[in-house]
């Protein structure tokens, strides 16, 4: 009965556990080309990045830290699935323009950091991948890709510098959120 047990315990965990994202691995940026260049390339000729990543994220004193799945439509659309220890949805939300909705519903002011003049809440996750969104930001870069970036009131600094990001800190005020990619794909 204990071993049954076990064997049912292990394949509910296997069977909920947090799913790859599918697609095809990004390619790094040529080193030995214009890096502003390149990136403005990838840019215009967008259609989708998803991330499974870890996040830690720090607003009003308060951290949790998680894993979730970023999927980027486009400049517009983008969805964010955070996941509980066990691999199991515990949150979906989803930005159209700077429309946001979530499952289960959080009060507005809970995305207050991915409300900012400057960008759509997609366009934030785009540099979270490390691809500016747009012209106009202010950008430190690497022969790999950024090394920071920022406009209005949010500021992304990447280590190492690379696209796709591997590591990047976002700061808006006192909120500081910290992301890993574990697996950067293209959709």
């Amino acid at each position: 009965m204990k071993k049954s047990f076990a064997l049912i315990a292990l394949l509910a965990v296997i069977a909920c556990r947090t799913g790859r994202p599918t697609g095809v691995a990004v390619v790094p940026l040529n080193p030995g080309d214009d890096v502003i260049a390149q990136l403005a390339q990838r840019r215009a000729n967008f259609h989708g990045m998803k991330s499974l990543m870890r996040v830690r994220a720090t607003s009003g004193g308060k951290t949790q830290s998680f894993r979730a799945q970023l999927i980027v439509h486009d400049e517009k659309r983008m969805e964010l699935i955070a996941y509980t220890p066990v691999g199991t949805t515990a949150f979906k939300m989803k930005a159209n323009g700077n429309d946001i909705t979530s499952d289960p519903p959080v009060p507005p002011e809970s995305f207050q950091f991915l409300r900012d003049a400057a960008f759509t809440p997609a366009e934030i996750a785009m540099l979270l991948l490390g691809l500016p969104p747009h012209d106009g930001l202010q950008v430190e870069v690497a022969p790999s890709g950024l090394v920071r970036a920022s406009a209005g009131g949010i500021t992304a600094a990447f280590d190492p510098p690379s696209f796709p990001a591997k590591h990047v800190v976002i700061t808006r005020g006192s909120d500081r959120i910290e992301i890993e990619h574990l697996e950067v794909v293209s959709e």
